[in-house]
């Protein structure tokens, strides 16, 4: 009795497979997530007159949504979204001591970083090939993608200055600086020093691009599907215009008088003209996990 039932289960299933439609049809519609084992990307540059090859770790690129016209025909879309951010906090505690004076130092730095990275590239695919499982397709697409970034840097100090009295010796208040410092940066970052003033560069970066790409869909059982893709693209890139403002407040508390108040604002735009072309060639050993939707 227990193999007849068996046989029936097993049976029943393999009517099920048979049954099975594995690869889309009209109407269909897919979504699938991308996770990225290994990047190896081939990059030439035309305005520095640089090649190089890079390659990187795990990543999750994006979300791709497709829409079946036919067998054939697909409609694709991949969604990027990437949020950065950190907080680094620094105690100034510190004192230094010499043979004419002394300096106590008390205070605290609070850096925060932050950027947002939005992508979408819209595309067509076309599907070839007589397998039941795999489906062949090549296409193209386009690219749109844009990068804000923000840091700040707010910094309370407290410096108290002792004298030597020589006769004495010993020490004897002289006075107590008081700062108050707010720094902002909105897409530019440091990059050196002048001599008079910090140096700024322009570092969020608009990009537009075309791709020709090719790839493959196995699936696995039903909607559930695997694949990998490889293009071939340009990519155009021209970075958003920053800013750098600083604000500090100095209050100075001598031994004797009143004291003293220095107020300042400092504000420095970035916008220097700063594009480049690159020519990509990306073969990305890509798990691509998606499910097809009737």
């Amino acid at each position: 009795m227990k193999k007849v039932l068996v046989f029936i289960l097993i049976m029943s299933g393999l009517a099920i497979l048979a049954q099975a439609q594995y690869k889309p049809e009209k109407g269909n519609f897919t979504t699938e997530l991308q996770f990225s084992l290994f990047n190896f990307n081939a990059k030439v540059d035309y305005y520095e007159e640089t090649a190089d090859i890079t390659t990187g770790p795990f990543t999750m690129p994006g979300l791709r949504f497709r829409y079946f016209f036919n067998e054939k025909l697909a409609l694709r879309a991949t969604i990027g979204l990437n949020f950065d951010h950190d907080k680094v906090v620094k105690n100034l505690d510190d004192s230094t001591e010499y043979w004419t004076e002394k300096r106590i130092t008390t205070g605290e730095r609070i850096n925060k970083n932050r950027s947002t990275t939005f992508s979408i590239a819209p595309g067509l695919e076309y599907h070839f090939g007589k397998w039941e499982r795999m489906s062949l397709y090549v296409g193209g697409e386009l690219f749109f993608g844009i990068t804000t970034s923000k840091s700040t840097i707010d910094e309370n100090k407290n410096e108290l200055c002792y004298k030597r009295d020589y006769y004495e010796d010993e020490y004897y208040y002289e006075k107590l600086v008081s700062t108050q410092t707010s720094t902002e940066t909105k897409n530019c970052k440091g990059y050196g020093y002048d001599g008079y003033n910090n140096k700024y560069i322009q570092s969020s970066p608009m990009a537009f691009g075309l791709n020709a790409l090719c790839g493959m869909d196995f699936y696995i059982y039903k909607g559930l599907y695997m694949g990998a893709e490889f293009w071939i693209g340009y990519t155009y890139q021209t970075y958003l215009n920053g800013s750098y403002k600083e604000n500090s407040t100095t209050i100075t508390t001598p031994s004797i008088g009143e004291p003293i108040i220095k107020d300042d604002f400092k504000e420095v735009k970035v916008e220097n003209k700063i594009t480049s072309g690159n020519f990509d060639i990306n073969c990305n050993p890509m798990i691509r996990l998606g499910w097809r939707f009737k």
